[in-house]
């Protein structure tokens, strides 16, 4: 009896001990309010998607700041940057050259090119991903407006930055066939039950980032909801399915490294 017990018990320790390996939760729901604040000249900005987190591929990060309000000047050394416009207007900057965006629009800058933001209209709302994540941003080694601090070492390649119209089409506004070939977005608006199919790779990483409305993702393990400004962070492997779950929602989605089929 004992014996048997002790077989049992056994087997019931193995099986825990692989469920972890196979039950790996590769859906995270974050919640907007958890996002961490970081400074960057005159902006607090909010880290969603991050190292911190277990980000490997690609961050998320959300921006609201007022007219006049700077983002410094700065330079990922080995990271793409896309920043989307969501509501309002920035000029991004580089050096003493000004381009203004507006809602709709985004700015994909190629590591090493020197960029910052200047809000132009109050309430303006921007999201920003760095692919593969810069972790310096989060610490206040790329702010070039602190005292002392020496000037962005980095270059200004005319034409390299790529101003896109990226919230007036449904579906990717950057891909590796114009320069973006670490991560690839896409805008997407959903009905109540309209849906699509996300595969992700081995080691792969999505992003799904709620400007409006409400969307359920399924996966085997099971559903999740995330509302406007939260975020679902997925790590591959991964086959799930993502759905409409309020009358209108409009999401960004993130997918480093870009598919085959972009």
């Amino acid at each position: 009896m004992h014996l048997k017990l002790f077989r049992i018990a056994a087997v019931v320790s193995a099986f825990a001990a692989a469920a972890p390996a196979a039950w790996a939760q590769t859906v995270r729901v974050i919640r907007f309010a958890d996002g961490k604040p970081f400074q960057m000249g005159k902006v607090t900005s909010r880290r969603i998607v991050h190292p911190d987190m277990g980000a490997k591929r690609t961050t998320l990060n959300f921006s609201a700041s007022e007219d006049g309000a700077e983002f410094s000047q700065h330079v990922h050394d080995g990271s793409d940057d896309t920043i989307v416009v969501l509501q309002g207007k920035m000029d991004l900057r580089q050096g003493g050259t000004r381009t203004p965006y507006q809602a709709g629009q985004c700015a994909f800058v190629p590591a090493g090119q020197i960029h910052g933001t200047i809000t132009t209209a109050p309430g303006t709302i921007m999201i920003s991903f760095q692919t593969p994540p810069d972790f310096a941003l989060y610490t206040g080694a790329r702010d070039s407006s602190k005292a002392g601090a020496a000037p962005p070492k980095g270059v200004i390649t005319p034409g390299a930055v790529k101003k896109i119209d990226c919230l007036s089409r449904d579906g990717f506004f950057t891909n590796p066939s114009m320069g973006s070939k670490r991560a690839a977005g896409a805008h997407r608006k959903l009905k109540h039950s309209q849906g699509f199919t996300i595969d992700v790779a081995s080691a792969g990483e999505q992003v799904l980032f709620v400007w409006k409305g409400a969307i359920q993702v399924k996966d085997p393990s099971g559903a999740y909801t995330a509302g406007e400004r939260d975020a679902v962070f997925i790590a591959g492997p991964a086959h799930v399915s993502v759905s409409g779950d309020a009358a209108d929602s409009e999401i960004i989605q993130i997918e480093a490294p870009p598919s085959a089929n972009q």
